[in-house]
């Protein structure tokens, strides 16, 4: 027989809502990728912020992407970021509220894994900009990358006390 999950306000509980908002951020962005990226303020940007794409690139988004080649180049790698985000976002949430609510260990380790395995990419992505001298402060970091990665840390240490 299953035993109850434990309350909201527990450890368990806290961590499994960390997990559901880092997955919540994936999915939203994900879900509104291929409405704004090429809205009037998505096309300020191409990655990062307008400020630092600009120093990158040498130009601003906006001359860039008048080339029709590069722009449609750009919305197909940002709606297939979209939908990546997106089925991320529903696996996060899913695996959650589902198995580390209920208590299941893998769960904890699936979603720290998840957490942790993209953070050597968000290193080669600011890579450049760094090696270009560009100073990149929070504001330049897009919030699928920060907000989750914020989350990360409490939600597994909220969890291994949950699941001890």
């Amino acid at each position: 027989m299953n035993e109850p999950s434990p309350g909201w306000a527990s450890p368990l509980g806290a961590s499994t809502v960390l997990f559901v908002l880092y997955g919540a951020v994936w999915f939203l962005i994900g879900v509104l990728t291929p409405f704004l990226h090429d809205s009037a303020t998505g096309r300020t940007m191409l990655f990062m912020s307008p400020r630092t794409d600009a120093a990158l690139f040498g130009v601003d988004s906006i001359s860039l992407l008048a080339d029709p080649a590069l722009s449609r180049l750009r919305s197909l790698l940002m709606i297939a970021l979209g939908s990546m985000l997106a089925a991320a976002g529903i696996l996060v949430i899913a695996i959650a509220l589902f198995a580390l609510r209920a208590g299941h260990g893998w769960a904890l380790a699936t979603l720290t894994l998840a957490g942790l395995v993209v953070l050597p990419f968000w290193f080669l992505v600011f890579r450049p900009y760094v090696a270009a001298g560009i100073p990149l402060g929070l504001s330049d970091v897009p919030p699928f990358m920060w907000v989750p990665t914020t989350l990360l840390v409490p939600a597994v240490v909220l969890g291994w006390i949950g699941l001890r």
